[in-house]
This record gives structure tokens, C-alpha cells and sequence, in this order.
């Protein structure tokens, strides 16, 4: 509970306090969902770095009609995008294609990929599907890597455990 908002289980319940001073926000979601992100940036609407750890992409994250409103009134602030466990599976696309093509400030986008997918066939495919030449933030660097971008959850027992400078880094 921040405030009167109620999150519970990435379930948005009462979406009626924004926290402007939160600007870095990790996320361990069992299925990815551009919907609950959303929902969560308009409670947080100074976030600047995003990194979402999602095991399962079901079906969806269609977004160019359901949001079409909300990119006319809601400037996202978002420059660090990461996402692990990509797979290149289609509502993984629609994901990220929705921060391609409407985060104007984004500076960085990091894709944790498996041993197997990184090879040129698949990233080539990959910088095709998400219409990396339409990004809207023509300064983005997008990057797919190896092994793990940022610490997992079961990893932290404690603040200490994290780098405050940025707890994005590398182990």
C-alpha cells in the first residue's frame, strides 16, 4: 500500500495516489502485462528505470487502439528499460514495441536473452520485430545479453544487498 493505492499480487486495486518520487522500480511478474505496467507508471509517473523479471508471456499486450488516448496525456519519463527471460515471443513484442515507439526520453533498453538465442539470425529478426528503426527516442541503445541483467529477487535479503548507486548493475 502506497498512500491510499492498493497493489496487490500486480493487481492495481484503487489507482488514486501518484508518488513522484519514485524513480526506480523493479518488477517479478508470473505473466508479463502491459496493462498492470501502465497502471503502475501512471502511479509512478517520474519512474526513470524499469526492470521487469517475467516468466510466462500469455497472449496479448495489444496496445495501439486500447492506449491510443492515454499517449496524448500521459509523457512517460522512462530512460532504463529492462527485460528478462526475452524470448522474441509475440506479446513480448507488443510489450516492448509499446516503449519503442512512445518513450521519447528512453536512453536504454536491455533484453536478457538465453546462450541459444544469441546469434545474428535471431537478433536480426528480433531488431525487425520491434521496429527498432521507428523508435521515437532516436538516442536509444537497445542491447541483448547473456545471462542475468540485474539481480534476482531471491538474491536480495537485505537493502545492503543492493547497489544504491544502481541497482540495475551487473552481478
Amino acid at each position: 500500500m502506497i498512500g491510499s493505492t492498493i497493489i496487490q499480487g500486480l493487481c492495481v486495486d484503487n489507482l488514486i495516489t501518484v508518488v513522484q518520487t519514485v524513480k526506480i522500480l523493479a518488477l517479478d511478474m508470473h505473466n508479463l502485462s502491459l496493462d498492470t505496467v501502465i497502471e503502475l507508471m501512471r502511479c509512478f509517473p517520474c519512474l526513470e528505470k524499469l526492470s521487469i523479471q517475467s516468466f510466462q508471456s500469455r497472449p496479448g499486450n495489444l496496445w495501439r487502439r486500447k492506449h491510443r488516448n492515454l499517449l496524448k496525456c500521459f509523457d512517460m519519463s522512462l530512460k532504463t528499460l529492462v527485460l528478462q527471460l526475452y524470448r522474441g515471443k509475440k506479446s513480448q513484442i507488443n510489450f516492448l514495441t509499446f516503449f519503442v515507439l512512445n518513450a521519447k526520453v528512453l536512453e536504454s533498453v536491455t533484453l536478457g536473452i538465453t546462450t541459444r538465442n544469441n546469434n545474428e539470425k535471431f537478433l536480426v529478426k528480433q531488431r525487425r520485430k520491434l521496429e527498432l528503426e521507428n523508435r521515437v527516442s532516436r538516442d536509444a541503445q537497445f542491447h541483448f545479453r547473456t545471462g542475468s541483467c540485474v539481480r534476482s529477487s531471491y538474491d536480495i535479503k537485505h537493502i545492503g544487498d543492493l547497489d544504491l548507486t544502481d541497482p540495475f548493475a551487473h552481478m
